[in-house]
């Protein structure tokens, strides 16, 4: 059977089976594993919930000693303060929205697409 050693930070160096880890995979554009990607395991010794980085060769080690990858979908960049292009949103348009919300068919003219 498979051993895999990592590390606990209150243990040091553990022994774990591949049932014991799960790797999450965030896939860059160019396929690789890109930031966001972690393996996590429960220590042996302690019980403590360990969390750990995992670059594209963490990665390949711990596939190839049988541990499954769950895919996960790239994080998004944070929503800017001030989106780019289009007026900004004000009291007018708020009010419009509360009135179109107030009409018993408005997610019927939504699923339509018709204009408001």
């Amino acid at each position: 059977m498979t051993r895999i050693r990592a590390s606990c930070p209150a243990c040091g160096e553990v022994d774990l089976r591949p049932d014991d880890v799960v790797l999450h995979v965030v896939r860059a554009d160019d396929g690789l594993v890109s930031d966001g990607s972690e393996y996590r395991f429960r220590c042996p010794s302690c019980a403590d919930e360990v969390a750990k980085p995992a670059d594209e060769r963490i990665a390949q080690l711990l596939t190839t000693g049988g541990v499954p990858v769950a895919e996960l979908a790239p994080q998004l960049p944070p929503h800017p303060e001030f989106p780019p292009g289009g007026p900004a949103f004000d009291h007018d348009d708020l009010l419009d929205l509360h009135l179109l919300l107030a009409r018993a068919d408005w997610f019927r003219d939504l699923v339509r697409g018709t204009p408001v």
